[in-house]
């Protein structure tokens, strides 16, 4: 069969009784409770890619303040890279650290820098992706340090399980780097024995990253499922408009800091966790509240 994607956000074009037949999680923020730990990999990833001419690191003033804020990003910087791949967020991250911490770096990285820089001169154009590259490395090493302590999300190993059960299929479509996904499953192998699918930001088939619908497109064409008959999960307002522009159902289970007005246009459904989800309306026989202790 053909598979296409449906670029509408009026949710009212699909009918609220469509037959869900197919699941799609995020992973990083949704399924596994990464993003306090990708936080402090982005801070510590500045003390290894120091050694890099053209990177700098953290002033140790500035460190010190990050530390007693428990390495967590500021949020005015964090929100701006949720859901985005590597290649994405890197830039923005090295600029707000060159504005904000005055972290030295060799290039310019500051809002904007695209309509100041000769992004076309072949050599600075390579020496940024090399850059751009070794802070990615260098984060995603700290990240696999850090894996051991991921937990899963409120209720998403027992919602895995629960449709597993139901002989839903399962897929995953996440923007982080396959190797860097098997690293964050070892711990999480109950879970993740129970999904079929998983494309990560990495795979030759998703040209561009959410909130492109590439990602869910592919998943949901891995899964042998229209989109319109995926169920989305999605902690990220940029995940959420690749699923809804996929054509998928969407249910945001946003970041608290996240107003859930921003989801009003993308997401069919907006929950605080996993336990508050109920199948009836999507066709599935399932009441997370019935499976909570």
């Amino acid at each position: 069969m053909t598979i296409s994607g449906n670029n509408t956000s009026d949710n009212s074009v699909q009918s609220k009784s469509t037959k869900i037949k197919a699941v799609i999680f995020d992973l990083d923020g949704t399924l596994l409770d990464t993003e306090s730990l990708s936080c402090r990999a982005v801070i510590e990833a500045f003390d290894i890619s120091q050694y890099h001419p053209h990177i700098g690191s953290i002033p140790s003033a500035i460190r010190k303040e990050l530390q007693s804020q428990g390495n967590l990003l500021p949020w005015e910087l964090k929100k701006r890279i949720l859901g985005r791949r590597g290649t994405e967020w890197v830039p923005i991250v090295l600029g707000y650290a060159q504005e904000k911490w005055k972290v030295e770096l060799f290039h310019d990285w500051k809002d904007g820098w695209e309509s100041r820089c000769n992004i076309n001169n072949g050599e600075e154009s390579k020496e940024r992706e090399e850059i751009i590259e070794e802070f990615m490395n260098a984060w995603e090493i700290r990240c696999g340090d850090l894996c051991a302590e991921v937990s899963a999300c409120p209720g998403a190993t027992e919602l895995v399980k629960a449709l597993q059960s139901a002989r839903i299929p399962l897929g995953i479509a996440t923007s982080s780097r396959a190797a860097y996904v098997e690293k964050k499953r070892l711990n999480h192998e109950e879970m993740f024995a129970s999904i079929q699918v998983i494309v990560t930001g990495d795979d030759d088939n998703v040209k561009d990253g959410k909130p492109a619908p590439d990602i869910y497109l592919e998943a949901s064409k891995r899964l042998g499922v229209y989109p319109s008959e995926c169920l989305v999960f999605e902690d990220a307002l940029l995940g959420a408009q690749s699923g809804k522009s996929a054509g998928c159902r969407v249910i945001a289970v946003p970041d608290p800091r996240i107003e859930k007005d921003n989801f009003a246009s993308v997401a069919d459904e907006v929950l605080t966790d996993m336990w508050e989800f109920s199948g009836e309306k999507w066709g599935i026989s399932l009441e997370m509240s019935e499976l909570k202790n």
